[in-house]
């Protein structure tokens, strides 16, 4: 039944220690809390027994009484003395029984609950767990508060309370309960502004019921991050002669999330939803009902990275949570937990009791401005369920933006159509796949709508696991060493780092490690959200994740609560107003028609003249004009180029906008090096909007060098263009070849090696040499080991834009090496990848003697081709340079 509400009420609490049993082990238990984090079995779904003992007041007789309960996972049965008073199923929100007639009034009352989590009795795909499952496991018990609530009268049932920010009203509905309606019962409504002045009541009485009340607000402050203003709205209701007989209270908010066409706005103005997501997991409590001061630290250490949303994926967090985000000015975006559902007839009748419930909790919350009714739903969900859950929660809400499908049916395989107000895509990829993606699934004759990615931009991380044990009194906790039953092994190996990385013999510790692959992740954090903010129409985004969990280590802090970034470099890039950079377009003939020529985005031949347009992505109010100054600087700090300028006003806020040209001379030079583009953008009487980016110089390679032979009997090394023009095409290699290039590895190809022949493998598939298929930005961890070749590339450790156009989807498997050339020796690896989930090593450049010879195989696109890097050797800077070097150091021993 629903939970009603009285503060005139009296409430007998039921938090604290209660008698519990669970698969034979007998002990105590608190609550509110979940067996798992009190020692109890993990992996044991129930029945778990809760048992104590109440004295009722005798002075509660003649009382309606309810048992409430703020959550309880995932299904209770309840008894009082022996007498069954109801049973509940559904993990998020608050639910009442009524047990006046089980009660003994003036003694001594046993309460028991029977309580099942989800797992065999009520599987997790058809219970909405969520995704916590996934994560690390789902929770069981009674983890909100409980309480026994006596009510003299009548009482306040399925209060809704809703603003519209435009006209100041305030619309408040509910049902009268636990009394006969009797004639001349009244109501009340009164509104209380933030200061304390009452600006607004109602009187009225309920027909058959049921209250319905509106009154408008004056001039209504607006809740918002920076002034978080929130109503007092008071509900009573009174007898004939004035005595109120039920109160209620809500605080509320006027705010409003709309869109017109691609803009995102909040209160009228364009906003940028920067958001990061949050799986749930607070492994202090192992269920999301962290307590006030973690949820304060959490909102802070968030807003300091220049987030202003956090979206609750796939659960509802306790109410404390919400209250504070209110408090606080934190948006949030409630995901509700529907996740890999198997559609069956309970199902289809649990979702819509169980969400109807859930928005009877959080509708009133103006923290709460995004709805989605699940996420990456498939072929299962068909347009009824979907439509039916859509039906209450817009019915429930107001000033809020709903999405049916985070991540889109057409993507993951369900509808083809949507009931969503903006679209949602989780793009996981390659930075040079992005905007290919973008571009892909935008379609001007659809109605234009904003986008906000639902989840995007992982880069994972590397744990020091060591650092963790210590943290934990010297041992790891169990979730980083027991296996999850719902993912295969093959999926992520964290419970195998340890033993895994002991074999591996890459020269660095965990610590640096560590510290290697943050720094790697904030270059993919940067490039993808400065790609989105450079887009017109793109409302905001949701990085993937808040916390390391169990499940991945992509997140913004590690398992210690740390930041793993600095928080203003963080902030230049994921702010209001931030600068990006944006570069021309070119095209060219191929084939007998036009083709997009893209460039690599931060590198240019030395010697000539470089530009960069500078571009300022604007969320908010009109920006007043100001000045812009920047410039380019070299590894000394020594001035390359620079230049200000005055740019007018107003810059209107919603569409990216080019406020300034960076030109320069690129320095000449024999080697490559790396320059630093500074840009500062100061409005006037405004703090100055800043940021940073490295550029890379190239030598110009104009000519190769003497005696390349090349076979490519497949066609596969085409795009390596004037090089197969300079080198001399072979069907078998000969002793005039100082280097040969090849796709293949023929009886042929290696006895020239074997006999004393140079041989550079450019392989982009899973043969000749073993390999696999690997994202290069993301999941793994690149490592440059110290070679001549990657010595003439310039970088600082890290593999960062510089390598753009040569990231490929192969590397190879060289502790499979053996199988091919089992005479290999003397393998170098130069170039590898520590994959982040699996803790084994892959590479991308190799180098061994064979025999006489030596081989080096690369699985790096020289030609680039894949996404939007550059198409074709002769447009790749970066690709020529390293082969250049590489061809080189084969023919003579060194770059």
């Amino acid at each position: 039944m629903s939970v009603w509400h009285n503060t005139l009420a009296e409430t007998l609490p039921l938090d604290g220690e209660w008698r519990f049993s669970l698969a034979g082990q007998q002990g105590a238990i608190r609550v509110p809390g979940c067996w798992e984090a009190q020692g109890y079995p993990r992996r044991v779904d129930g029945p778990a027994v809760y048992e104590r003992e109440i004295v009722v007041p005798a002075a509660w007789a003649g009382r309606r009484v309810q048992l409430q309960f703020e959550a309880v996972s995932y299904d209770v049965e309840a008894t009082i003395n022996g007498v069954p008073v109801g049973r509940h199923s559904g993990s998020w929100a608050p639910f009442a029984l009524d047990v006046t007639a089980a009660l003994r009034f003036g003694a001594t009352n046993t309460i028991r609950l029977t309580v099942y989590k989800q797992g065999e009795r009520f599987p997790l795909r058809e219970s909405l767990a969520g995704f916590l499952p996934d994560v690390v496991m789902m929770f069981g018990g009674v983890w909100g508060s409980a309480r026994l609530v006596a009510f003299p009268g009548p009482a306040l049932s399925d209060l809704r309370v809703l603003t519209e920010m435009e006209s100041g009203r305030i619309r408040v509905t509910g049902a009268v309960a636990g009394a006969d309606v009797e004639a001349g019962l009244r109501a009340s409504v009164q509104v209380t502004h933030p200061d304390g002045r009452v600006v607004a009541v109602w009187a009225g009485s309920p027909v058959e019921g049921q209250l319905s009340a509106s009154v408008v607000v004056p001039d209504p402050m607006r809740w918002e991050p920076a002034n978080p203003a929130r109503y007092t709205v008071a509900v009573r209701l009174e007898d004939g002669r004035g005595t109120t007989l039920a109160a209620a209270e809500r605080r509320v908010g006027f705010r409003a999330l709309t869109r017109q066409g691609e803009q995102l706005l909040f209160n009228g103005q364009p906003i940028c939803l920067r958001g990061v997501l949050n799986w749930g997991w607070y492994p202090e409590v192992l269920c999301p009902a962290p307590d006030e001061a973690t949820i304060r630290a959490e909102f802070a250490r968030v807003r300091a990275l220049g987030y202003n949303l956090i979206k609750l994926c796939l659960f509802v967090p306790s109410r404390l949570y919400f209250d504070l985000a209110d408090e606080l000015g934190m948006f949030l975006w409630l995901e509700l937990p529907m996740w890999l559902p198997e559609v069956t007839p309970r199902l289809r009748e649990q979702a819509p009791r169980e969400y109807a419930e859930i928005l009877d909790a959080v509708h009133h919350h103006p923290s709460v401005i995004l709805y989605s009714l699940g996420c990456e739903l498939g072929h299962s969900v068909d347009a009824e369920l979907l439509g039916r859950l859509d039906g209450i929660v817009r019915g429930a809400t107001g000033g809020v933006l709903v999405c049916d499908n985070s991540g889109s049916g057409e993507a993951y395989g369900g509808l083809a159509f949507d009931f969503a107000d903006f679209n949602d895509y989780h793009f996981y990829c390659d930075l040079h796949f992005f905007e290919p993606l973008v571009d892909h699934f935008s379609r001007d004759w659809r109605p234009p709508r904003p986008w906000i990615f639902g989840e995007f931009c992982d880069a994972d991380d590397y744990r020091d696991l060591n650092e963790i044990a210590q943290a934990f009194g010297g041992e790891l906790p169990w979730w980083f060493t027991e296996w999850n039953p719902l993912h295969p092994r093959t999926f992520v190996g964290y419970p195998a780092q340890r033993e895994r990385m002991q074999k591996l013999d890459l020269g660095l510790g965990d610590a640096a490690l560590m510290r290697l692959s943050r720094r790697q992740s904030f270059v993919v954090r940067k490039t993808i959200l400065e790609k989105v903010r450079a887009r017109a129409g793109m409302g905001g985004y949701v990085v993937t994740s808040i916390r390391d969990t169990p499940l991945a280590s992509s997140s913004m802090f590690d398992d210690l609560g740390r930041s793993k970034y600095d928080p203003e470099a963080f902030r230049q890039f994921n702010a209001d107003s931030v600068l990006l950079l944006g570069r021309g377009r070119a095209r060219r003939w191929t084939h007998g028609g036009d083709r997009p020529a893209p460039f690599e985005p931060y590198s240019f031949p030395a010697g000539q003249a470089a530009g960069l347009e500078i571009v300022l992505a604007h969320a908010g109010p009109s920006l007043p004009g100001g000045r812009l100054v920047w410039e380019v600087v070299d590894a000394a700090g020594r001035r390359i180029g620079g230049g200000e300028a005055a740019v007018s006003g107003p810059l209107t806020g919603g569409r990216p906008r080019s406020i300034g040209r960076a030109v320069f001379a690129a320095p000449p030079s024999d080697r490559a090096v790396t320059l630093r583009l500074q840009a500062s953008f100061t409005p006037q009487g405004r703090p100055a909007i800043s940021n940073s980016w490295s550029l890379w110089i190239f030598p110009v390679v104009s000519a190769w060098p003497a005696g390349l032979g090349v076979l490519d009997p497949n066609g596969a090394l085409s795009g390596l263009d004037d090089l197969l023009e300079a080198a001399r095409r072979v069907e078998t290699p000969d002793a005039g070849l100082r280097v040969l290039i090849t796709n293949v590895l023929t009886d042929d190809v290696l006895s020239f090696a074997r006999g004393g022949g140079r041989v550079l493998l450019i392989q982009h598939g899973d043969r000749p040499l073993p390999a696999r298929a690997v994202p290069f930005w993301r999941e793994g961890i690149g490592l440059i080991g110290d070679h001549p070749v990657l010595a003439a590339m310039p970088h600082d450790g890290v593999l960062d834009l510089q390598f753009y156009g040569l990231a490929t989807d192969r590397a190879l498997d060289t502790a499979r090496l053996a199988e091919v050339l089992p005479d290999a020796a003397e393998v170098r690896t130069p170039l590898r990848r520590l994959d982040a989930r699996q803790f084994d090593v892959t590479d991308y450049l190799l180098e061994m003697r064979l025999g006489a010879g030596r081989l080096a195989a690369t699985t790096l696109r020289f030609q680039g081709g894949l996404g939007d890097q550059p198409v074709g050797l002769r447009a790749h800077l970066a690709g020529r340079w390293l082969l250049l070097n590489l061809l080189q150091y084969l023919a003579h021993g060194e770059a």
